[in-house]
Order: structure tokens, then sequence, then C-alpha cells
């Protein structure tokens, strides 16, 4: 791999439920709920069910021992094309021709393995080039990429919010042609509906999902019952446990990320959702940014950063979260469930077996301040027509069950049923999360706007901007730009 670095929670619980049953008949129960291929994992959320697992659990886990697939298990493609096939690993069409796909994204974990899934077509006529960024510079190089109008880049990764806002822009291809056309062969359907709901906009589906996620508790089981606190549910529970643990000698008593616009915004609305408000209405989108719901969401967070994690939440990247986790650094927070696996990394944490997970904080409504994401991949409007068919049987070839089961190794992933053995523990705290949380961001083509200025005045808290101001000031840039848009 060469890589330049860097619908619908009633039915999610019906399909969570399967796959926590296929769980208990198959290998290991952990990440049963991940493969909730219907969502809510760090797609946030997956939900899945496969007979065959649950009939088969052993014989798989024997396979995937040894590299993550199941080579011997039915995976409902016609092999009498198989000649025709580049591999196993990689079952689609092998092109006449060199097929070159350059590929922006961000990684991480889950990431990482479809990309060696991607890597497994270089058996054939495909290459693959790779440039991973921080999330922010992905976001804005791949924007920047699609407005051009003739993009440098094949193939984008991105969250549903991301997929929504590029779809707003006419910057990515509708795939529902092609989504038909393939449909039956790879097995589309076992992508439950909720997700491709999540990776489309109009009725137009502009992203195959590979990866759910969503966001819950994680705390250090064995550190937490030696200095007797209990596992919070709520924000209130929290601030009496976080101020317990720092009582105990840490510095750490919650952990929040909050150190990036992206991150108040994505948790503002996942508390505000918590309160019955979206951040904006999701028919005139008028904006509820300084409601008294928005008022009470943005004093959590202001709270969780202030009296809970003072030196952390205020400058502590996703990745030195989960660091903090892995070292003991932090005992008790809040973070992806897509970092779960890496809680049992013996190369990277200190901790393996001890960090457990619970759902995600309510704000005493019942409803948990989670999101629903997927990450899906997608094509750039204007790629070249010649070239589109080839790129999006490269991305089923990265999304079929195959692959699927060896990225569930690493966090939820989006098809039915699917797990691996050796899967992250999260499944039930991602449930619970996915299926009782705010749900998906809103898809309103003023929703990207909010959304921007949202973070950034609600970063300016840090610096010592009252909740109040920076709402009003969010409040003020969005009616300003969305109506200049002729969206208000």
């Amino acid at each position: 791999m060469n890589t330049t670095k860097y619908r619908w929670w009633r039915l999610l619980a019906i399909v969570f439920a399967f796959t926590l049953i296929a769980a208990a008949c198959g290998d290991d129960d952990d990440d049963e709920s991940e493969p909730t291929a219907s969502q809510p994992d760090d797609s946030g959320d997956d939900m899945a069910d496969d007979d065959d697992m649950a009939d088969d659990g052993d014989d798989m886990a024997d396979d995937m021992a040894d590299d993550g697939h199941d080579h011997d298990e039915d995976d409902g493609h016609d092999h009498d094309e198989d000649m025709a096939h580049i591999s196993d690993e990689c079952d689609i069409p092998n092109p006449a021709e060199n097929i070159e796909i350059d590929v922006m994204g961000w990684e991480f974990p889950i990431i990482t393995q479809y990309a060696e899934e991607l890597d497994d077509c270089e058996e054939g006529n495909y290459s693959f080039n790779y440039q991973f960024l921080d999330s922010v510079e992905a976001r804005s190089a791949m924007t920047q990429d699609a407005a051009s109008g003739s993009p440098s880049f094949e193939l984008y990764q991105g969250s549903n919010a991301f997929i929504t806002a590029l779809a707003n822009q006419g910057f990515v291809m509708p795939l529902n042609d092609l989504v038909d056309k393939y449909r039956d062969e790879y097995d589309l359907d076992q992508i439950d509906q909720a997700f491709w709901d999540m990776a489309s906009l109009d009725g137009n589906i502009y992203a195959i999902p590979m990866v759910s996620n969503t966001m819950h508790v994680f705390y250090n089981e064995p550190a937490l019952a030696e200095i007797g606190v209990d596992v919070p549910s709520t924000f209130a529970e929290a601030f009496e446990a976080c101020a317990a643990v720092q009582a105990s000698g840490y510095d750490i008593g919650f952990l929040y990320m909050l150190s990036a616009g992206w991150a108040w915004q994505i948790e503002f609305d996942s508390v505000i959702g918590a309160l019955g408000v979206t951040s904006i209405d999701p028919v005139t989108a008028q904006p509820n940014f300084n409601s008294p719901e928005g008022i009470e969401a943005a004093t959590l967070l202001q709270r969780m950063w202030q009296e809970c994690a003072p030196n952390a939440s205020n400058s502590y990247s996703t990745d030195d979260v989960q660091a903090a986790f892995q070292t003991g650094e932090a005992i008790l927070g809040h973070t992806w469930a897509s970092r779960a696996a890496a809680m049992d990394d013996p190369e990277a944490s200190t901790v393996v077996g001890e960090i457990q997970f619970a759902p995600a904080l309510s704000p005493g409504t019942g409803t948990l301040a989670a999101p629903a994401y997927i990450d899906g991949w997608m094509i750039p409007a204007n790629t070249p027509a010649d070239k589109v068919e080839a790129i999006f049987l490269a991305m089923l070839a990265a999304t079929d069950m195959e692959s699927q089961r060896a990225a569930a190794e690493h966090g939820l992933v989006t098809r039915t049923g699917v797990s691996h053995p050796d899967g992250p523990r999260d499944g039930a705290a991602a449930e619970a999360s996915l299926v009782n949380g705010r749900g998906p961001d809103l898809v309103h083509p003023a929703a990207d706007i909010a959304r921007a200025k949202l973070g950034e005045a609600l970063v300016t808290i840090l610096d010592g901007t009252s909740v109040e101001d920076a709402l009003a000031a969010a409040e003020e840039a969005y009616i300003s730009e969305a109506t200049e848009q002729g969206l208000l």
C-alpha cells in the first residue's frame, strides 16, 4: 500500500438483536453488535446478521485466525465467472488495462484494513495510491479537489455528514444505477437500508457504506473499582464521578475531546439532540443555537472541559484521547466506538482487557448524547466516464462480505451479521448509543453551514468566550451566510 500519510432506530434495534443472537451462536459476542451493519459504529453503528456465521462460527474462527478472511463459506457471488475475477480476496472482474486509483481520506484502523482489502486487487490490473490526512485537512482537500471540476483523486472516503455536504454541492456522483446493477451479485441488500439512507440525499445514493460509528463511554474497570466510582449514565452522575476520580489523584476525571471546532460541533449536536432539539429546524432551517436547550448543551460541554479535564479536553486530539486510555492516564471518558479495538492492542495499550464500555451519557431525558455515523466510499463528479465502473467495482471489492469480516476486527461494519472473533468488545455499548442516541446528522443544504459556524464559535469558549456569546456569534454568522445562499 502506497501511503502519503496522513431510518429507523426501531429497525436498527431489530438488526442488533439478530446480531447478538448470531454472536451467541458463533465466536465472540463482543463485536456482534458492532457488525450491526444496521447502524448506528465510530459509523458510529452497524448491524449485521449472517445465518452462515451462526452455523459455521467455529470454522470461521479458525479461518480468521489465519488472515481474518473466510474463504470456505459461500459469499453469495456467482462463481461461474470466477476465472474472470482477480482472486477470492478481490472478487471482481480484472480490467483489461491498468486502472490507477488515487484515494483520499483520513485514517483509523478500520480504514487501514479496507485499504489493505483494496490492495488485494493489485494482483490484477489495479493500482492504488493513498493520501491519508488529518480528518479536517482531508475534508478540506477533498472539497477543493472536487470543486476544481477536474478532480485529481478518483475515490473519496468520508462520513455521512461529509457525503451529504459534497452531494449538496454536486461534487460527488450518484451511484444508483451501479448499485442496482450489482445489487444481487454483491449482496448489497445485506447493507441495511438505514445505512444506505445515511449515504443518500434526495433519493440518490452517493456512497457505499462501509463503517458504522458512534460515541460512548470508555472506562477502566479495575481502576474505577479500586476508588469506588460507579460508571455514570447521565451528565449529572458524570460530574460527580469525575470529581471523585480527581480526588483520588488522577488529573483527568472524565475525558471529552473538545480541542477542535468540529469536535465541539459534533458534541453540541449530540447533547442538544438528546435534549429533544436539532441545531437547525430540519424543514425551515431556522437556528436553535441560542435556545434554552442550546445553552444547556454548550454549558454541559464547557463544564466537562473546565471541571473534569481542564488540561486535556482543550488540547487532546482523538488520537491523544485514545492514548490516554491506553496508558491509564484517563480511566473514564467518552470517545469514538471505532477506538475500542485499540484498547486491546498489546503493542500500544498497557491496559489490555481492562477498558470496558458503557452507553453514552444522557442529559436526563432518556436519549443518549451520541451520534450515528457511517463512513463510505464516494466517486468525485467529473471522474472520467470510462473509469467509473472499474472504480465502483473496486469499492465493492473492499466492502464485500469477505472484506467486512476482516474489517470487523477493528470496528463496526455495515453488512448484517458480520463479525470477527477478535473484534472490539464494545458491541452492547455501541448498540445502545446508536439505537437510543440522537441519530444521524441533518441533510438540509443549510446544515453544513450550521455545523461550520457552530464549530468556529463554540471552540472560542476555550479562550474565555461565554456560552451565550459563542452561540449568539454562531447564530449571527449562520443566518448571514444561509440567507446569502438563499437557504433561509
